[in-house]
């Protein structure tokens, strides 16, 4: 060996020393990290990632948690990815902004706590080959954007596995409003409040939500193509009632903040079912169910249907501002964006909810009454 090959081969070994050392746990957490935010198609088997559980010491090392936040700094580009690469228009003051998600907006920090760190901690110890039931409850936390978004990402990438029902009943989970823009059918039930959606109407969460536009209008159509199927009145009544407090709420925010076009996706997902003319009411409700309950769950069937006719009203008046007016661009973006809908899609979604609404009882319980109150506009 010569001089120069043997200095060659010892720049390698310092190289091979030099590498970060970590515990396997905290390789584990890591693994996870990466997995959960390539997505389920950058994992060869997440289920296998999901089912190799190890127990996770009381804390991390810092070469662990140097490996980790630089894991996590990829988000941004995962969501350009996902949707942040499709040219589309931004509100900004009264005005509009048109581009890529990077042109639009100016680089804003996304910022990830302690509690992303306990959700990847349960992730790696918890043996999801067990039945939901029996896994250890992840406690719910103050969430911030970024940990929202590890939650959602978490949910996306096991939506194919066995995994994604405990994941989804978790307390922690349900805290985030992300994940209730994105999986409200898996995280409705009985008492389950739907949290406030004001962190993701502004700053970076608004950013991380115009990424998802085309992700979210793609999940809500389905879960209506999903209604179709349903027999179950109860079912579909806590689907409906999640889904028309996600909503309401959601849209009242984007309201208040001046950021209605973050409601977008309600347009994008009832585009595809005006056109196939497909109304999300059940083919066929349990016959043994009450008339009462079953008129019930019909009309708790349209929840996305009213949210158009939300917009619609907000259409109207979109129409009323001048070119004098100061938000007359926004106003010009959001007439765009409810243009594919129009009148004759409007008109096509209130007889959609009337027929929904065929089989109410001509006298309604009080318990009918007090949730068709809930979900009038």
């Amino acid at each position: 060996m010569s001089d120069d090959e043997a200095e060659d081969l010892s720049e390698e070994i310092e190289v091979i020393e030099e590498l970060p050392q970590v515990a396997a746990s905290e390789s584990d957490m890591i693994m996870m990290a990466r997995a959960l935010i390539a997505g389920p198609t950058g994992h060869d088997d997440i289920w296998a990632l999901l089912c190799a559980t190890r127990p996770m010491p009381p804390k991390i090392g810092p070469t662990s948690a140097r490996l980790l936040e630089d894991t996590l700094r990829h988000t941004w580009r995962a969501l350009w990815l996902r949707g942040g690469a499709k040219p589309m228009g931004t509100i900004r003051g009264g005005g509009s902004v048109r581009g890529r998600l990077w042109e639009r907006h100016q680089p804003e920090p996304l910022a990830f706590t302690q509690a992303t760190v306990k959700l990847l901690r349960w992730l790696v110890a918890t043996p999801f080959a067990a039945p939901a039931s029996t896994l250890t409850e992840l406690p719910a936390s103050p969430l911030s954007v970024g940990d929202q978004l590890v939650v959602y990402l978490a949910l996306d990438a096991a939506r194919t596995t066995p995994a994604l029902r405990g994941i989804a009943i978790q307390p922690f989970v349900r805290a985030a409003p992300l994940a209730w823009l994105g999986f409200a059918p898996l995280l409705v039930g009985r008492n389950v409040k739907v949290p406030s959606f004001d962190s993701l109407t502004e700053g970076v969460g608004a950013i991380v939500l115009e990424a998802l536009t085309g992700e979210l209008a793609r999940r809500w159509y389905a879960s209506e193509l999903g209604k179709r199927a349903i027999t179950d009145p109860q079912e579909l009544i806590e689907l409906g009632a999640g889904q028309e407090a996600v909503l309401t709420q959601f849209m009242a925010s984007c309201d208040k903040r001046g950021r209605r076009d973050l409601a977008a996706f309600v347009i994008d997902a009832a585009i595809p079912l005006l056109a196939k003319n497909l109304s999300p009411a059940p083919a066929e409700l349990d016959s043994k169910a009450p008339l009462s309950t079953r008129a019930q769950a019909r009309t708790a069937a349209g929840s996305l249907l009213r949210a158009v006719l939300r917009w619609q009203d907000w259409d109207q008046e979109h129409r009323g501002v001048r070119f004098i007016d100061d938000n007359y661009q926004a106003a010009q973006l959001l007439l765009e964006r409810y243009e594919p809908i129009g009148s004759a899609g409007s008109g096509r979604v209130s007889g959609w909810l009337a027929d929904l609404a065929s089989l109410a009882p001509t006298t309604p319980s009080p318990d009918t009454i007090t949730d068709q109150g809930a979900t009038s506009t």
